[in-house]
């Protein structure tokens, strides 16, 4: 996969970043995103200080991520549960089956 610069504004500033070229709307859409909660930040806050803003902003996103890796691995493991039932009682069927076969 080939690597393109792309040039996406955040913060009222261009920053040129090399990034494929599939994934390169996907890199808009988070550099939007970033921008959007940034100003919201400041708005909420009244913190001028920008590096102040950035590490908040960092700590929040970096808090949302843990909380969709705990929830990814609780839906991994409900959905684990659950095929595990499902085999043991398909094994239960496929015994149940084989002793109503042997009767015969």
């Amino acid at each position: 996969m080939s690597l393109k610069i792309i040039e996406v504004p955040v913060l009222g500033q261009m920053l040129r970043l090399n990034c494929p070229e599939d994934q390169h709307d996907v890199l808009r859409q988070a550099a939007k995103i970033l921008d959007q909660r940034i100003f919201e930040m400041k708005e909420r806050t009244g913190i001028l200080n920008i590096e102040k803003v950035l590490s908040i902003v960092a700590l929040n996103l970096s808090y949302e991520l843990i909380q969709a890796e705990q929830k990814k691995q609780l839906i991994e493991d409900i959905v684990s549960a659950r095929i595990q039932q499902l085999d043991s009682s398909l094994d239960g069927i496929l015994a149940a089956k084989t002793d109503e076969a042997i009767k015969y």
